[in-house]
């Protein structure tokens, strides 16, 4: 990790899973968690598929790091701390 991360997210769904990567894509840094460990790999392997893949999109693109550990997580984003949840609707 290089620097603090410009915001947190932590649900990792469709739905986190595109906002982190838009986030990322438009060139900020971002954390990212989930409950589940295996949608954090994913993720992370989706931006460096899909981002840090194509050489125009990667040269302005922001850092996006995969956590899965709850405290490393909060730790990586800079003070005051910019997190969104994003939770699964119902039950």
């Amino acid at each position: 990790m290089s620097g603090k991360t410009d915001m947190g997210l932590y649900g990792l769904g469709v739905m986190g899973q595109n906002l982190a990567l838009n986030v990322a894509e438009k060139g900020f840094n971002i954390s990212v968690a989930n409950r589940s460990e295996a949608k954090v790999d994913t993720c992370v392997e989706r931006y460096q598929s899909e981002i840090m893949g194509d050489e125009a999109a990667a040269a302005t693109a922001g850092r996006l790091e995969g956590f899965k550990d709850l405290r490393s997580f909060v730790d990586s984003i800079k003070k005051p701390r910019c997190i969104m949840f994003l939770v699964k609707a119902g039950r």
